[in-house]
Protein backbone atom coordinates (compact mmCIF):
# COMPACT_ATOMS: atom_id res chain seq x y z
CA UNK A 1 0.00 0.00 0.00
CA UNK A 2 2.63 2.45 0.89
CA UNK A 3 4.84 0.92 -2.05
CA UNK A 4 1.68 2.51 -4.28
CA UNK A 5 1.21 5.82 -2.34
CA UNK A 6 5.25 6.57 -3.13
CA UNK A 7 5.07 5.75 -6.99
CA UNK A 8 2.16 7.84 -7.02
CA UNK A 9 3.99 10.63 -5.48
CA UNK A 10 7.14 10.63 -7.45
CA UNK A 11 4.62 10.51 -10.46
CA UNK A 12 3.09 13.77 -9.23
CA UNK A 13 6.39 15.58 -8.41
CA UNK A 14 8.00 14.40 -12.18
CA UNK A 15 5.05 15.77 -13.70
CA UNK A 16 5.03 19.14 -11.86
CA UNK A 17 8.92 19.38 -12.60
CA UNK A 18 7.86 18.72 -16.04
CA UNK A 19 4.82 21.90 -16.24
CA UNK A 20 7.45 23.88 -14.66
CA UNK A 21 10.25 23.63 -16.93
CA UNK A 22 8.20 23.34 -20.05
CA UNK A 23 6.60 26.79 -18.89
CA UNK A 24 10.16 28.33 -18.41
CA UNK A 25 11.33 27.07 -21.83
CA UNK A 26 8.53 28.37 -23.26
CA UNK A 27 8.69 32.17 -21.81
CA UNK A 28 12.59 32.17 -21.78
CA UNK A 29 14.25 35.24 -24.02
CA UNK A 30 17.93 35.43 -22.98
CA UNK A 31 19.06 39.38 -23.80
CA UNK A 32 16.25 40.21 -25.81
CA UNK A 33 13.11 42.56 -25.32
CA UNK A 34 10.42 43.14 -27.09
CA UNK A 35 10.36 46.44 -28.93
CA UNK A 36 8.29 49.20 -26.88
CA UNK A 37 4.80 50.00 -28.28
CA UNK A 38 5.92 53.20 -29.09
CA UNK A 39 8.36 51.63 -31.54
CA UNK A 40 6.55 48.96 -32.45
CA UNK A 41 3.52 51.12 -34.60
CA UNK A 42 4.17 53.94 -36.74
CA UNK A 43 1.50 56.29 -37.62
CA UNK A 44 0.21 55.80 -41.43
CA UNK A 45 0.98 59.89 -41.62
CA UNK A 46 4.91 59.58 -40.42
CA UNK A 47 5.29 56.42 -42.85
CA UNK A 48 4.06 58.81 -45.48
CA UNK A 49 6.31 61.32 -44.78
CA UNK A 50 9.28 59.33 -45.43
CA UNK A 51 8.27 57.55 -48.68
CA UNK A 52 9.83 58.80 -52.44
CA UNK A 53 8.63 57.09 -55.21
CA UNK A 54 9.86 57.52 -58.24
CA UNK A 55 9.30 56.55 -61.88
CA UNK A 56 11.52 54.11 -63.30
CA UNK A 57 12.44 56.61 -66.21
CA UNK A 58 14.03 58.75 -63.06
CA UNK A 59 16.39 56.36 -61.78
CA UNK A 60 17.31 54.57 -65.31
CA UNK A 61 19.02 57.23 -67.14
CA UNK A 62 21.97 57.55 -69.44
CA UNK A 63 25.49 58.73 -67.47
CA UNK A 64 26.80 59.87 -70.40
CA UNK A 65 25.42 62.05 -73.79
CA UNK A 66 27.91 62.65 -76.39
CA UNK A 67 27.53 64.63 -78.85
CA UNK A 68 29.61 63.91 -82.34
CA UNK A 69 30.25 66.51 -85.08
CA UNK A 70 32.59 65.85 -87.61
CA UNK A 71 35.56 64.53 -85.66
CA UNK A 72 35.19 66.33 -82.87
CA UNK A 73 33.30 65.37 -79.68
CA UNK A 74 31.26 67.24 -76.85
CA UNK A 75 30.09 66.02 -73.75
CA UNK A 76 26.58 67.44 -72.11
CA UNK A 77 26.64 67.74 -68.57
CA UNK A 78 24.51 65.81 -67.03
CA UNK A 79 23.84 68.55 -64.65
CA UNK A 80 23.04 70.66 -67.80
CA UNK A 81 18.92 71.40 -68.40
CA UNK A 82 19.63 70.14 -72.34
CA UNK A 83 20.85 66.67 -70.37
CA UNK A 84 17.26 66.05 -69.18
CA UNK A 85 15.59 67.65 -72.05
CA UNK A 86 17.31 65.77 -75.07
CA UNK A 87 16.74 62.19 -73.55
CA UNK A 88 13.15 63.32 -72.24
CA UNK A 89 12.24 64.44 -76.01
CA UNK A 90 13.51 61.34 -77.04
CA UNK A 91 11.59 58.76 -74.73
CA UNK A 92 8.03 60.79 -75.91
CA UNK A 93 9.07 59.50 -79.76
CA UNK A 94 7.28 56.44 -81.33
CA UNK A 95 9.50 54.25 -83.11
CA UNK A 96 9.70 52.11 -85.61
CA UNK A 97 12.05 49.25 -87.55
CA UNK A 98 14.73 49.87 -90.08
CA UNK A 99 17.04 47.40 -89.81
CA UNK A 100 17.48 44.78 -87.38
CA UNK A 101 20.07 43.23 -88.81
CA UNK A 102 22.28 45.73 -89.05
CA UNK A 103 26.41 44.88 -89.45
CA UNK A 104 27.27 48.75 -87.94
CA UNK A 105 29.20 50.54 -87.86
CA UNK A 106 28.51 51.57 -84.62
CA UNK A 107 28.47 54.75 -84.28
CA UNK A 108 26.99 55.27 -87.70
CA UNK A 109 29.64 56.72 -89.98
CA UNK A 110 26.74 60.22 -91.07
CA UNK A 111 27.94 63.48 -92.95
CA UNK A 112 26.36 65.07 -90.19
CA UNK A 113 26.24 65.57 -86.42
CA UNK A 114 25.20 62.90 -84.14
CA UNK A 115 24.23 62.25 -80.17
CA UNK A 116 25.66 59.51 -78.48
CA UNK A 117 23.72 58.10 -75.55
CA UNK A 118 25.62 56.01 -73.30
CA UNK A 119 23.89 53.78 -70.03
CA UNK A 120 26.04 53.10 -67.01
CA UNK A 121 25.10 49.45 -68.04
CA UNK A 122 23.24 47.38 -70.26
CA UNK A 123 19.76 47.77 -69.82
CA UNK A 124 17.39 45.04 -71.41
CA UNK A 125 15.71 45.66 -74.69
CA UNK A 126 12.14 45.28 -73.42
CA UNK A 127 12.49 47.62 -70.28
CA UNK A 128 13.88 50.35 -72.41
CA UNK A 129 11.21 49.96 -74.91
CA UNK A 130 8.80 50.53 -72.26
CA UNK A 131 10.25 54.04 -71.53
CA UNK A 132 8.94 55.10 -74.73
CA UNK A 133 6.27 56.78 -73.51
CA UNK A 134 4.39 56.98 -76.77
CA UNK A 135 5.90 54.23 -78.89
CA UNK A 136 2.45 51.99 -80.02
CA UNK A 137 4.23 49.51 -81.99
CA UNK A 138 4.99 46.12 -80.39
CA UNK A 139 8.61 46.06 -81.49
CA UNK A 140 10.18 42.67 -81.40
CA UNK A 141 14.33 42.80 -81.69
CA UNK A 142 16.95 40.65 -82.18
CA UNK A 143 18.88 41.62 -78.99
CA UNK A 144 18.48 40.91 -75.51
CA UNK A 145 20.46 44.19 -73.56
CA UNK A 146 21.34 48.03 -74.85
CA UNK A 147 24.46 49.55 -73.74
CA UNK A 148 24.32 52.71 -76.23
CA UNK A 149 22.00 54.38 -78.69
CA UNK A 150 23.15 57.08 -81.42
CA UNK A 151 20.52 59.86 -83.00
CA UNK A 152 21.27 60.98 -86.35
CA UNK A 153 19.64 62.25 -89.42
CA UNK A 154 19.02 60.01 -92.08
CA UNK A 155 19.39 60.64 -95.85
CA UNK A 156 15.63 61.09 -96.05
CA UNK A 157 15.91 63.83 -93.24
CA UNK A 158 14.57 62.17 -90.49
CA UNK A 159 15.86 61.23 -87.41
CA UNK A 160 16.85 57.40 -86.80
CA UNK A 161 18.71 55.67 -83.69
CA UNK A 162 20.99 52.83 -83.53
CA UNK A 163 21.14 50.70 -80.26
CA UNK A 164 24.21 49.00 -79.47
CA UNK A 165 24.07 45.54 -77.76
CA UNK A 166 27.78 45.36 -76.57
CA UNK A 167 28.08 42.07 -75.14
CA UNK A 168 26.29 40.50 -78.20
CA UNK A 169 28.20 42.43 -80.71
CA UNK A 170 24.86 43.30 -82.98
CA UNK A 171 23.47 46.46 -83.79
CA UNK A 172 20.25 47.67 -85.09
CA UNK A 173 18.89 50.69 -86.71
CA UNK A 174 14.98 52.37 -85.67
CA UNK A 175 13.25 55.16 -86.89
CA UNK A 176 11.79 57.89 -84.38
CA UNK A 177 10.09 60.50 -84.97
CA UNK A 178 11.99 63.02 -83.04
CA UNK A 179 11.52 66.28 -84.61
CA UNK A 180 14.54 67.35 -86.92
CA UNK A 181 14.41 70.80 -86.01
CA UNK A 182 14.84 69.98 -82.31
CA UNK A 183 17.53 67.78 -82.90
CA UNK A 184 19.28 70.72 -84.33
CA UNK A 185 18.98 72.22 -81.55
CA UNK A 186 21.39 70.51 -79.79
CA UNK A 187 23.93 70.49 -82.32
CA UNK A 188 23.72 74.32 -82.16
CA UNK A 189 24.89 74.20 -78.36
CA UNK A 190 28.00 72.13 -79.39
CA UNK A 191 30.39 74.90 -78.20
CA UNK A 192 28.97 75.43 -75.40
CA UNK A 193 29.39 71.68 -74.00
CA UNK A 194 32.46 70.14 -72.46
CA UNK A 195 35.11 69.39 -75.14
CA UNK A 196 36.13 65.24 -74.87
CA UNK A 197 38.26 62.93 -76.66
CA UNK A 198 38.37 59.10 -76.91
CA UNK A 199 40.49 57.73 -75.14
CA UNK A 200 41.45 55.08 -78.08
CA UNK A 201 41.01 56.31 -81.69
CA UNK A 202 38.19 54.59 -83.29
CA UNK A 203 39.27 50.67 -84.09
CA UNK A 204 39.33 49.98 -87.42
CA UNK A 205 39.60 46.54 -87.08
CA UNK A 206 36.08 46.17 -85.48
CA UNK A 207 32.72 47.98 -86.69
CA UNK A 208 31.34 48.17 -82.98
CA UNK A 209 33.06 51.07 -80.91
CA UNK A 210 32.61 51.51 -77.33
CA UNK A 211 34.81 54.09 -76.80
CA UNK A 212 35.74 55.74 -73.13
CA UNK A 213 35.86 59.45 -73.35
CA UNK A 214 38.11 61.88 -71.77
CA UNK A 215 37.76 66.14 -70.90
CA UNK A 216 40.20 67.95 -73.00
CA UNK A 217 40.36 70.46 -70.56
CA UNK A 218 40.55 70.54 -66.97
CA UNK A 219 37.54 70.50 -64.67
CA UNK A 220 36.22 72.80 -61.94
CA UNK A 221 33.48 71.00 -59.88
CA UNK A 222 32.50 72.15 -56.58
CA UNK A 223 33.05 70.59 -52.96
CA UNK A 224 29.86 70.51 -51.35
CA UNK A 225 29.16 69.96 -47.64
CA UNK A 226 25.63 69.05 -46.44
CA UNK A 227 23.93 68.51 -43.38
CA UNK A 228 21.71 65.02 -43.31
CA UNK A 229 18.72 63.97 -42.45
CA UNK A 230 18.13 61.01 -40.32
CA UNK A 231 15.78 58.67 -41.76
CA UNK A 232 13.58 56.21 -39.02
CA UNK A 233 14.85 52.67 -39.09
CA UNK A 234 10.98 52.71 -37.28
CA UNK A 235 9.94 53.04 -41.11
CA UNK A 236 11.89 50.44 -42.31
CA UNK A 237 10.63 47.79 -39.74
CA UNK A 238 6.94 48.34 -40.41
CA UNK A 239 7.76 48.20 -43.86
CA UNK A 240 10.36 45.28 -44.67
CA UNK A 241 8.80 42.72 -41.73
CA UNK A 242 5.61 41.39 -42.52
CA UNK A 243 4.71 41.15 -38.87
CA UNK A 244 5.88 43.98 -36.98
CA UNK A 245 4.49 43.23 -33.68
CA UNK A 246 6.38 40.35 -33.20
CA UNK A 247 9.61 41.94 -34.07
CA UNK A 248 12.44 41.81 -31.26
CA UNK A 249 15.50 44.20 -30.44
CA UNK A 250 18.90 43.37 -29.55
CA UNK A 251 22.69 44.05 -29.44
CA UNK A 252 25.35 42.28 -31.21
CA UNK A 253 28.48 40.58 -29.55
CA UNK A 254 30.36 43.99 -31.82
CA UNK A 255 27.63 46.10 -30.36
CA UNK A 256 25.52 46.72 -33.67
CA UNK A 257 21.83 46.94 -33.16
CA UNK A 258 19.66 44.39 -34.51
CA UNK A 259 15.70 43.33 -35.15
CA UNK A 260 14.45 40.48 -36.44
CA UNK A 261 11.38 38.76 -36.56
CA UNK A 262 13.01 35.17 -35.87
CA UNK A 263 13.73 34.60 -39.97
CA UNK A 264 14.70 38.04 -41.66
CA UNK A 265 17.09 40.48 -39.29
CA UNK A 266 17.53 44.50 -40.11
CA UNK A 267 21.27 45.19 -38.63
CA UNK A 268 22.75 48.92 -38.01
CA UNK A 269 26.14 49.65 -38.90
CA UNK A 270 28.38 52.48 -38.51
CA UNK A 271 26.46 54.16 -35.06
CA UNK A 272 23.14 53.89 -37.23
CA UNK A 273 23.76 55.86 -40.76
CA UNK A 274 23.71 52.09 -42.26
CA UNK A 275 21.26 49.62 -42.68
CA UNK A 276 21.66 45.94 -43.75
CA UNK A 277 18.42 43.24 -43.93
CA UNK A 278 18.76 40.02 -44.73
CA UNK A 279 15.97 37.37 -45.92
CA UNK A 280 17.63 34.25 -45.72
CA UNK A 281 15.75 31.64 -48.22
CA UNK A 282 16.05 27.86 -47.28
CA UNK A 283 14.65 26.46 -50.01
CA UNK A 284 17.66 24.15 -52.43
CA UNK A 285 16.09 25.13 -55.76
CA UNK A 286 14.28 28.63 -56.68
CA UNK A 287 12.51 28.88 -59.58
CA UNK A 288 14.56 32.16 -61.33
CA UNK A 289 12.06 35.25 -61.25
CA UNK A 290 10.74 35.86 -64.90
CA UNK A 291 11.32 40.01 -64.43
CA UNK A 292 14.81 41.65 -64.68
CA UNK A 293 16.69 42.32 -61.55
CA UNK A 294 16.66 45.77 -62.32
CA UNK A 295 13.06 46.29 -62.39
CA UNK A 296 12.39 44.13 -59.71
CA UNK A 297 14.97 46.00 -57.72
CA UNK A 298 13.16 49.15 -58.72
CA UNK A 299 9.76 47.64 -57.68
CA UNK A 300 11.34 47.13 -54.11
CA UNK A 301 12.77 50.74 -53.19
CA UNK A 302 9.40 51.81 -55.35
CA UNK A 303 6.95 49.78 -53.34
CA UNK A 304 8.89 50.92 -49.59
CA UNK A 305 9.28 54.74 -51.34
CA UNK A 306 13.17 54.10 -50.79
CA UNK A 307 14.07 56.96 -53.17
CA UNK A 308 15.34 59.36 -50.08
CA UNK A 309 17.60 61.01 -52.55
CA UNK A 310 19.01 60.83 -56.62
CA UNK A 311 19.94 57.51 -56.75
CA UNK A 312 20.09 56.02 -60.46
CA UNK A 313 20.94 52.56 -61.95
CA UNK A 314 24.63 52.13 -61.66
CA UNK A 315 25.41 48.50 -62.20
CA UNK A 316 23.86 44.91 -61.77
CA UNK A 317 24.68 41.36 -62.37
CA UNK A 318 23.02 37.93 -62.99
CA UNK A 319 24.61 34.07 -62.33
CA UNK A 320 23.10 30.83 -61.68
CA UNK A 321 22.45 32.22 -57.46
CA UNK A 322 21.75 35.46 -57.05
CA UNK A 323 20.85 38.70 -58.78
CA UNK A 324 22.35 41.90 -58.19
CA UNK A 325 21.37 45.57 -58.83
CA UNK A 326 22.81 48.73 -57.32
CA UNK A 327 21.77 52.38 -57.31
CA UNK A 328 24.52 54.84 -56.83
CA UNK A 329 23.44 58.56 -55.09
CA UNK A 330 23.92 61.58 -57.66
CA UNK A 331 24.66 65.29 -56.61
CA UNK A 332 25.14 67.64 -58.64
CA UNK A 333 25.41 65.33 -61.35
CA UNK A 334 28.08 63.16 -60.05
CA UNK A 335 27.90 59.93 -58.45
CA UNK A 336 29.33 59.50 -55.26
CA UNK A 337 31.83 56.80 -55.61
CA UNK A 338 33.36 56.77 -51.97
CA UNK A 339 33.03 57.08 -48.67
CA UNK A 340 35.95 57.79 -46.36
CA UNK A 341 37.95 55.74 -48.90
CA UNK A 342 35.87 52.64 -48.92
CA UNK A 343 32.40 51.62 -50.32
CA UNK A 344 30.17 53.89 -52.06
CA UNK A 345 26.76 55.92 -51.29
CA UNK A 346 24.32 53.59 -52.79
CA UNK A 347 21.27 51.07 -52.34
CA UNK A 348 22.05 47.48 -53.41
CA UNK A 349 19.91 44.92 -54.06
CA UNK A 350 19.92 41.16 -54.13
CA UNK A 351 17.57 38.58 -55.38
CA UNK A 352 17.53 34.55 -55.23
CA UNK A 353 14.70 33.20 -57.04
CA UNK A 354 11.59 34.96 -56.91
CA UNK A 355 12.89 36.23 -53.25
CA UNK A 356 14.84 39.60 -51.94
CA UNK A 357 17.47 38.14 -49.88
CA UNK A 358 19.44 41.19 -49.28
CA UNK A 359 19.18 45.14 -48.96
CA UNK A 360 21.65 47.46 -48.05
CA UNK A 361 21.28 51.27 -47.84
CA UNK A 362 21.98 54.47 -45.67
CA UNK A 363 19.75 55.75 -43.30
CA UNK A 364 20.13 59.55 -43.78
CA UNK A 365 19.50 61.66 -46.68
CA UNK A 366 21.51 64.76 -47.47
CA UNK A 367 19.64 68.11 -46.88
CA UNK A 368 18.13 69.83 -49.65
CA UNK A 369 20.35 72.71 -50.31
CA UNK A 370 24.34 72.41 -49.72
CA UNK A 371 25.48 74.43 -46.67
CA UNK A 372 28.27 76.32 -48.43
CA UNK A 373 28.84 76.00 -52.95
CA UNK A 374 31.38 78.98 -53.06
CA UNK A 375 34.64 76.40 -52.82
CA UNK A 376 35.62 75.11 -56.65
CA UNK A 377 38.07 72.12 -56.96
CA UNK A 378 40.50 72.25 -60.71
CA UNK A 379 40.78 68.57 -61.33
CA UNK A 380 43.14 67.68 -64.41
CA UNK A 381 42.19 66.98 -67.97
CA UNK A 382 41.80 63.94 -69.30
CA UNK A 383 45.17 64.19 -71.16
CA UNK A 384 46.55 64.54 -67.57
CA UNK A 385 44.69 61.53 -66.04
CA UNK A 386 45.81 59.55 -68.82
CA UNK A 387 49.57 60.12 -68.46
CA UNK A 388 49.10 59.93 -64.53
CA UNK A 389 47.74 56.23 -65.35
CA UNK A 390 50.35 55.56 -67.88
CA UNK A 391 53.04 56.12 -64.95
CA UNK A 392 53.73 52.49 -64.42
CA UNK A 393 54.42 49.36 -66.98
CA UNK A 394 51.22 47.36 -65.90
CA UNK A 395 48.27 50.07 -67.13
CA UNK A 396 46.48 48.22 -69.85
CA UNK A 397 44.44 51.48 -71.95
CA UNK A 398 41.83 48.62 -73.59
CA UNK A 399 41.01 47.41 -69.31
CA UNK A 400 39.79 51.13 -68.93
CA UNK A 401 35.92 50.90 -69.19
CA UNK A 402 34.86 54.67 -67.67
CA UNK A 403 36.86 57.16 -66.85
CA UNK A 404 34.54 60.08 -64.67
CA UNK A 405 34.60 62.74 -61.86
CA UNK A 406 32.82 61.76 -58.94
CA UNK A 407 32.45 62.95 -55.10
CA UNK A 408 34.10 60.98 -52.24
CA UNK A 409 31.61 61.51 -48.97
CA UNK A 410 34.02 62.29 -46.25
CA UNK A 411 31.14 61.72 -42.96
CA UNK A 412 32.79 63.97 -41.05
CA UNK A 413 29.79 63.27 -38.14
CA UNK A 414 26.70 62.10 -38.17
CA UNK A 415 24.76 64.56 -39.67
CA UNK A 416 27.48 66.91 -41.56
CA UNK A 417 29.30 65.09 -44.85
CA UNK A 418 31.83 66.70 -47.27
CA UNK A 419 31.71 65.58 -51.05
CA UNK A 420 35.54 65.81 -52.73
CA UNK A 421 35.86 65.56 -56.08
CA UNK A 422 38.25 63.53 -57.40
CA UNK A 423 38.89 61.57 -60.66
CA UNK A 424 37.53 58.20 -60.75
CA UNK A 425 38.28 55.10 -63.14
CA UNK A 426 36.59 52.17 -63.42
CA UNK A 427 39.53 49.56 -64.25
CA UNK A 428 39.70 45.91 -64.02
CA UNK A 429 35.80 45.90 -62.76
CA UNK A 430 36.42 48.05 -59.83
CA UNK A 431 36.27 51.79 -59.25
CA UNK A 432 39.14 53.56 -57.89
CA UNK A 433 40.43 57.22 -56.91
CA UNK A 434 42.88 58.61 -58.59
CA UNK A 435 45.09 61.14 -57.03
CA UNK A 436 47.80 63.04 -58.32
CA UNK A 437 50.09 63.85 -55.22
CA UNK A 438 53.46 61.74 -55.10
CA UNK A 439 53.06 60.75 -51.34
CA UNK A 440 49.10 59.32 -52.25
CA UNK A 441 48.07 56.41 -53.39
CA UNK A 442 50.31 53.66 -55.60
CA UNK A 443 52.64 54.78 -58.11
CA UNK A 444 50.07 55.69 -60.40
CA UNK A 445 47.83 57.40 -57.89
CA UNK A 446 45.40 54.56 -57.69
CA UNK A 447 43.80 53.91 -54.62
Amino acid sequence: MNYEHIKTTILIVLITISVVLTWQLYTYQPEIALLDDTERYVPSDSLNEEREERKLKDVLKPEQIVVHQSDQFAMIPRRDESFDKLYNKLLRSNLDEVDLLATGPFPKSVEGPGVEIIFPAAIPADLLFSLFETNENELVVPITNVNRMFLYISSNKEVHMQWLSGEEERVIELETDFPVGELHAFFDLFEEYKAVRPVIARDATTMLNEMVYIPTEPITAPRLSFQTVPLSINFYKQTLFTDPGSVKYYQQSDGEDSYTDGNRIITLQDNGLFMEYINPIFIETQERNSKHIIQNSYEFINSHGGWSDDYLLSSWRSNDLRDEAEFLLDVNGYPILSMDGTGSMALNVSRSGNQIVHYSRPLFALDHAPIDVSDRIQLPSGQELLERLEEPEFFIDTRLSKAVIGYEMIIRNTSFVTLEPHWFIHYGNRWQKVTFEEDKGGSNGLE
